[in-house]
Order: C-alpha cells, then sequence, then structure tokens
C-alpha cells in the first residue's frame, strides 16, 4: 500500500489506546500512518489522545494522531477500521459478569449468558458504525477486536457490505503456552488450530518436521494454565484455550466468583487511576498504572495483523473469518477462528486437520447459539432470542433459559 495509511479506532478513548501507539511505534518496518481516535465522551478522548500524541511525536516512520467525536468525520479516507468499542462500559461489563451467578452459572463477557448480553447491547451499535463505513470508507477493512467478537462480526458479515476480520490473543497465548512447554522458538512451530472465538482448540504441533502434539499431551500437567482437567485433554487429543474452564468447569468458575469482586470492578478502579495519570502535569509518557491494564493485544495481534495486510506479506495468523467451505460440517455462515493467510488480495483460511466428532459437535452448537443470537437481536425476535439461549453451553434447560431472558431481555 502507497503513501500514508490511516486507521481509525472506534473506541479510541479506551485508556489502554496509548498501548497501539506504542505498539505501532516499535515497528520501523511500517509505513507512515495516521491514526484517528473516535470516542464519545470528549473530555475522556482528548485526555487518551494527548498520550497517544506524546508517543507518536518521535516515531519512525512518521505517525500522527488526531481525535474527534465525529463519526462520519473520523471514517472518511480511513484504509482501516479497529473496532474496539464497549457500549456500556465497565458498568456494563460488571452486569455481564455478575447476573448469571442468581441462576447458578459464572458470569463472563464473551462466554455463557453474560457473553450473550454484551452481544445483545453491542450488535445495534457496530450496525450503526458499520452503515457510516459503507457509506464513507466503503474499502476499508474492519479489524474487529470488540466482545465477544464472532457474535459481533457474524452481524457485520450478515447485515452489512463491510470487510471484517476478527483478532484475539487467545491462540497467540496458547500457542506461546505450547512454545514454552516444548522449549522452542513459537516461530519454529506450526499450530495446527481449530475453533471459534474464545471456543478453539490446539489440534496438531509441528517442529522441525515432528509431530510433538502427543508428547505435550502425554505431559499435560506441565503445560502453563490448562484450564481443564489433563485426563479431559489427553482423552480428546487436543488443547483447549483458556476459556474451556468455563465449558468444562463451570461449578469451579462459579465458585471462585461468588463474594469476590468482578474483573469489571477491578478495571473501574485501574481506569480511574491510569487517567488521573494521564492527566497528571509530571506525565511524560505512558504511566506505570497502564502497565498493569495488560493491553498486550495490540502488540501481539492487532498490529501484526494490520501491517501484514498493509504490506502484502502473505503471513498465517490464528484469525477470525466466515467459513464459507473451511469447515465443510460447519454453517457456510459461521465465523470460525482457523489458521488465515494474510495478504493484500484477501484472507484466506487453510484447511485445518482434522477434528474429533465431540469437539465437532461442539462448534456447531455454539455456532448455531451466536448466529441465532445475532438474528434475535437485529430481528427483535424473542422467539429466535429463547432457541438462542437454550442453546448455550452453559444453559441448563429451556425454564432456565426462559428465566434468563425474563432478566435481560429488553433491558
Amino acid at each position: 500500500m502507497q503513501g500514508t495509511i490511516r486507521l481509525t479506532v472506534l473506541g479510541g478513548s479506551g485508556v489502554a489506546t496509548p498501548e497501539l501507539l506504542r505498539a505501532l511505534a516499535a515497528r520501523p518496518d511500517r509505513p507512515a500512518m495516521e491514526i484517528v481516535l473516535h470516542g464519545r465522551t470528549r473530555e475522556k478522548l482528548e485526555s487518551v489522545a494527548a498520550v497517544c500524541g506524546r508517543l507518536a511525536a518521535q516515531a519512525s516512520p512518521p505517525l500522527t494522531v488526531r481525535h474527534t467525536t465525529d463519526l462520519a468525520e473520523s471514517l472518511e479516507g480511513a484504509h482501516y477500521v479497529l473496532n474496539q468499542i464497549r457500549v456500556g462500559g465497565y458498568a456494563a461489563r460488571r452486569y455481564d459478569e455478575t447476573f448469571p451467578q442468581a441462576f447458578g452459572i459464572p458470569g463472563e463477557e464473551t462466554f455463557g449468558p453474560g457473553g450473550m448480553n454484551n452481544a445483545r447491547r453491542t450488535v445495534p451499535v457496530t450496525l450503526e458504525a458499520c452503515r457510516v463505513i459503507e457509506r464513507v470508507a466503503p474499502e476499508a477493512l474492519l479489524i474487529n477486536l470488540t466482545n465477544p467478537s464472532s457474535f459481533i462480526q457474524y452481524a457485520v458479515s450478515r447485515y452489512t457490505k463491510v470487510r471484517a476480520v476478527g483478532v484475539c490473543d487467545s491462540p497467540v497465548g496458547l500457542a506461546r503456552a505450547v512454545a514454552a512447554a516444548l522449549g522452542a522458538p513459537p516461530d519454529e512451530l506450526w499450530i495446527g488450530y481449530i475453533g471459534m472465538h474464545h471456543f478453539g482448540w490446539v489440534t496438531e504441533v509441528r517442529w522441525k518436521g515432528r509431530d510433538v502434539l502427543p508428547g505435550l499431551l502425554a505431559n499435560a500437567e506441565a503445560l502453563p494454565g490448562l484450564p481443564v482437567d489433563p485426563d479431559t485433554v489427553r482423552a480428546i487429543g487436543a488443547l483447549p484455550t483458556s476459556y474451556f474452564k468455563y465449558y468444562y468447569h463451570p461449578d469451579r468458575m462459579l465458585a471462585r466468583q461468588v463474594g469476590r469482586p468482578s474483573r469489571a470492578e477491578e478495571l473501574m478502579q485501574l481506569e480511574r487511576q491510569i487517567l488521573a495519570d494521564y492527566e497528571s502535569p509530571s506525565s511524560a509518557g505512558v504511566p506505570e498504572s497502564l502497565s498493569a491494564r495488560g493491553a498486550h493485544w495490540y502488540e501481539e495481534i492487532v498490529v501484526p495483523v494490520l501491517l501484514a495486510h498493509a504490506r502484502d506479506a502473505r503471513q498465517v495468523f490464528i484469525l477470525n473469518v466466515t467459513n464459507g467451505t473451511t469447515l465443510p460440517w460447519m454453517p457456510k455462515e459461521a465465523i470460525i477462528e482457523v489458521p488465515v493467510v494474510v495478504a493484500r488480495h484477501g484472507l484466506t483460511p487453510l484447511e485445518p486437520p482434522s477434528a474429533p466428532p465431540d469437539l465437532r459437535a461442539m462448534l456447531v452448537r455454539n455456532a448455531a447459539c451466536e448466529m441465532l443470537w445475532v438474528e434475535a437481536v437485529v430481528e427483535g425476535s424473542e422467539e429466535k432470542a429463547l432457541r438462542a439461549m437454550v442453546l448455550n453451553h452453559l444453559v441448563h434447560n429451556l425454564d432456565q433459559a426462559r428465566a434468563i431472558l425474563r432478566e435481560i431481555w429488553g433491558r
């Protein structure tokens, strides 16, 4: 791509956004870029933009930053759009992480009924933004970071003409854990991966031409952060991402949550500290408090994918894309997470290794739940909403699904 690249950041007032600028500034192989931050709260946006501007000032190649609360203005001429909006802020996330507990279900902003409620709020706002993208930046590539990612991306692909790809650092973290267990450099491994957002598995690991997954499975206890019992991993023959702790061990997760502050409450307190540090007269760069947020997704996946696309690098990343014919046993319209070749002409999913039947069954059910829920939200269909809710992996029966819907539908 010739000339200066324009990246619009929706949700640009997020306090972690300076980490995006830091990740871009650290890449001397990138082209010149203009970053346009869009946010709804002017004061917060100005505070974040000021820090971003300081980080960009000394960057080479050049990085420039501007900000606006006008959505159409922010999107004019954009080559890329990063969607990182958080509808309702951390207060809404706190509700998503806590209301399921009343139904005996752990709360989470992407998994279970909490994730579905997050999608209920976020899908309409994302679609509104996509209508503007269609009008003022029709050639832009939307990089979706907003949770719950595959719900959001399905809505974009089903109801708009916007090109979109979903990014997540969970597969990156799992690949890093595999590399650490093997004592191998991550870039020397081939990771066969299959799944959906926060619902994926490593089904193949090759190093120097050798299949090393059997050894990893035999010593699964040594894997850092294994989210499920090792015997389950060995039985299935694949390594799950961290969110499967909610699928296989919901009672344990619920017990950890009850009576403790939610993650959202921790983040609300941290956000207040970060914003105060941004406003401090002594603040010359990125405050230490921002490091505690741990926004490593910019460096690990967002910036690499964006630059690979812009430079036509033909690199492989594990991304969320529309299935098509990649997994013939999944709906063609479903959003799947698989290895993808990133090039300027398009995003090409690679044929993943075969998956055992229980993994296939879980993924088909998960896809049906997500697709039905998005359609229910867009159409205002309580009937589809009930069908989707009863398919959720953490919901036990129809009566429970009805009770959850009474709590959140139309809220």
